[in-house]
């Protein structure tokens, strides 16, 4: 009779252990693609603000508006900044103004037009056929 082997007490794999720690492999910052968190933002405010026209004082619309351009401004400071830090070209400034602009004058326009109740079933329809669309993709 043979006599048995020794137990060893390696591990399973040891000799494919790594020594030296691995580099830090720095992740580039990517850019977003397009404008759609503004139009999208843009789009959302005209719904309330045209929903509510008829249920406020005009004084609240007004604040509503340099609330949305304040908002609208500190968004395009935080691009504008993210753009330095990364060292990317910058973007086209205009969307930001037609974004500002368009959506108070559009809101404006679309409660002397049609009224409160209309822009309220409007954006029933559109958030519905929204919702339907991001069903369908995912």
């Amino acid at each position: 009779m043979r006599p048995l082997p020794e137990e060893s007490t390696a591990v399973v794999g040891e000799g494919f252990r790594r020594t030296t720690r691995a580099r830090n492999k720095t992740m580039r910052a990517e850019r977003g693609r397009g404008f759609w968190r503004l139009g999208t933002s843009t789009v959302l405010y005209v719904m309330v603000v045209g929903g509510m026209a008829d249920y406020v004082d005009p004084q609240v619309r007004v604040i509503a508006h340099l609330a949305f351009w304040l908002l609208i401004g500190v968004g395009l400071g935080l691009t504008v900044a993210r753009e330095r830090r990364h060292d990317w070209a910058p973007r086209p400034r205009w969307p930001w103004l037609l974004a500002a602009l368009g959506g108070a004058v559009t809101a404006e326009v679309l409660i002397l037009a049609v009224g409160s109740p209309a822009i309220i079933v409007g954006s029933i329809v559109l958030l519905v056929l929204g919702a339907f669309f991001l069903m369908l993709v995912g």
